[in-house]
């Protein structure tokens, strides 16, 4: 049953046809056959927020709710995770590879760093009600975007002046995954600070899914004019979360199109890139 993430542009385009009988009807048909499971995350429900106009974001969250989806961890969870196997591998030990899909209430769970539970299984609706009638709940964000811009400029000027170097690089890359380690087996028996030495000394963001995919666009972004604005991040985040864990991404969006040949260089892309016409025509 092949994984299908929709961008927000592509949800919403297939939201405005379901209103229509027959193409739901389609649809629900397709769903139910299992031809098909829809893939969100908790980003589609703060894009969804982005805006003024209750009724229309509500019944888009209604609809993201009534496709039966299966949602994509947060990107921080999902980094942690690849590392975490990625460690394993490296102590040489067996492990069963967790999945980075599951149920709405089990991400929101794992976003809070506890287990899933019934109290976080929470309607979309709500997410998005919530966050409409008070839009300072979302400050964290806005500033999120705004430091991501101005890392983003300064990240440019110092490869122009030649001050990244590959030393710098290195030592940040080491920095960022030991930030995201949790030196443990998988039975979880601590492991020796030694070892967890040895591994940050070695590793290679190369043979982790989602920082391969993530350098790959920080040096093209790097290199590039743009990519500083609120919805490029957004796009970034989504191409990382989804690109190694998905079966199809469907979008027409310009920096998907532009970015998607440099990620796929990395190995770890799992979706192929569908345009929003070619997807809705299966229904």
């Amino acid at each position: 049953m092949p994984l299908v993430y929709l961008d927000q542009n592509a949800l919403i385009e297939l939201g405005v046809k379901a209103r229509k009988t027959d193409f739901r009807g389609r649809l629900d048909g397709i769903i139910a056959s299992g031809a098909m499971i829809a893939v969100f995350s908790t980003w589609h429900l703060i894009e969804t927020a982005n805006t003024n106009n209750l009724a229309n974001a509500v019944e888009l969250a209604e609809f993201i709710d009534s496709l039966k989806p299966t949602w994509l961890l947060e990107r921080r969870n999902i980094q942690k995770l690849d590392v975490q196997e990625d460690f394993w591998r490296f102590l040489g030990m067996d492990f069963q590879n967790r999945s980075r899909v599951g149920s709405r209430s089990a991400v929101i769970a794992a976003l809070n760093g506890q287990a899933d539970a019934p109290k976080f299984n929470i309607p979309s609706r709500d997410f998005v009600e919530q966050w409409i009638s008070h839009p300072d709940q979302l400050d964290v964000l806005k500033k999120a975007y705004a430091d991501n811009t101005t890392a983003l400029i300064a990240i440019r000027e110092a490869v122009k002046t030649g001050k990244m170097t590959e030393e710098l690089k290195r030592r940040t890359d080491q920095a960022f995954v030991r930030g995201l380690l949790s030196p443990v087996t998988p039975n979880r028996v601590a492991v020796g600070a030694e070892l967890v030495h040895d591994y940050i000394g070695e590793v290679n963001l190369n043979g982790i899914p989602s920082l391969a995919i993530e350098t790959a666009i920080a040096y093209h972004q790097w290199d590039d004019v743009g990519g500083t604005d609120r919805n490029t991040l957004i796009d970034k985040f989504h191409l990382i979360s989804a690109l190694p864990y998905v079966d199809e991404i469907v979008s027409r969006d310009k920096f998907f199109q532009k970015v998607f040949p440099v990620v796929q260089a990395t190995g770890h892309v799992r979706a192929t890139l569908v345009e929003n016409a070619v997807f809705l025509a299966r229904f």
